[in-house]
C-alpha cells in the first residue's frame, strides 16, 4: 500500500495527489446529489468515475455496489422501466433507453461505449418516419453477462444467464445461456 502511495505522490506529487483525490470524491458526492435529487431507487456503495447523466427518476433502479463508468447516459421514457442489478460494471459512455423495459442482472460486466435500446420507429409507407409511433419491445440481461465493447442490444432481446457477446455485436435475437456469440448481427459461436 506504501508503495503505491509513493510511487503516486513521485508521479503527481503530494498537491496533486490531493486535487485528485478532492476530484474523485467531488464526482461522487455530486452523482449521489443528483441520483438523490432525480429520486432514483439506488443500493449502497454505488461507485463513480466520472459525471453520469440519469433522467426518468423513480422508473431507474440501481442495485448495490453498481459500478459506473464516466458519460453513462441512462434515459427512462415517460412509461419506460430500467432495473440494473447489484454487482455491476457500466462501461464508459454506455448508453441505455428505455421506452418500455431493460433489465440488466446482477454480476454483469458491461464494457464502455455500448448501446442499448428498447424501441425503433415505425416505418410504414405514406407517413413521415418521424413522426409514427415507436415500436417497443423490453430487453432482458440476465446475470453474470459480458457485453464486450461497441456493442448494439436492440429491441425484443433476451440475453442468458452467463453469456458473452463479443465487441462489436449487434444483438437482434435472444442469445441462450452460457453461449458467446459475436458478429453483425450476433450469432452463437460456442458454448462457454
Amino acid at each position: 500500500m506504501f508503495k503505491k502511495f509513493k510511487s503516486l505522490v513521485w508521479q503527481h506529487g503530494f498537491i496533486g495527489l490531493l486535487l485528485l483525490s478532492i476530484y474523485q470524491f467531488w464526482w461522487k458526492i455530486f452523482n449521489y446529489f443528483i441520483l438523490f435529487l432525480k429520486g432514483v431507487d439506488f443500493g449502497k456503495n454505488i461507485k463513480f468515475e466520472g459525471l453520469i447523466n440519469i433522467s426518468g427518476g423513480k422508473r431507474v433502479h440501481i442495485g448495490n455496489n453498481a459500478h459506473f463508468g464516466a458519460g453513462v447516459i441512462i434515459s427512462a421514457g415517460p412509461d419506460g422501466e430500467i432495473f440494473i442489478g447489484d454487482d455491476t460494471y457500466i462501461g464508459t459512455h454506455t448508453i441505455i433507453i428505455a421506452n418500455k423495459y431493460v433489465k440488466i442482472g446482477n454480476n454483469c460486466l458491461i464494457s464502455p461505449f455500448n448501446y442499448m435500446i428498447d424501441s425503433n420507429h415505425g416505418i410504414a409507407l405514406g407517413k413521415l418516419i418521424r413522426l409514427q409511433d415507436y415500436d417497443v419491445d423490453p430487453i432482458v440481461i440476465e446475470s453474470d453477462v459480458w457485453i464486450g465493447v461497441g456493442c448494439a442490444v436492440l429491441k425484443g432481446v433476451k440475453i442468458g444467464e452467463g453469456a458473452v457477446i463479443g465487441a462489436r455485436a449487434v444483438v437482434t435475437k435472444d442469445i441462450p445461456p452460457y453461449t458467446i456469440a459475436v458478429g453483425v448481427p450476433a450469432k452463437v459461436i460456442k458454448k462457454r
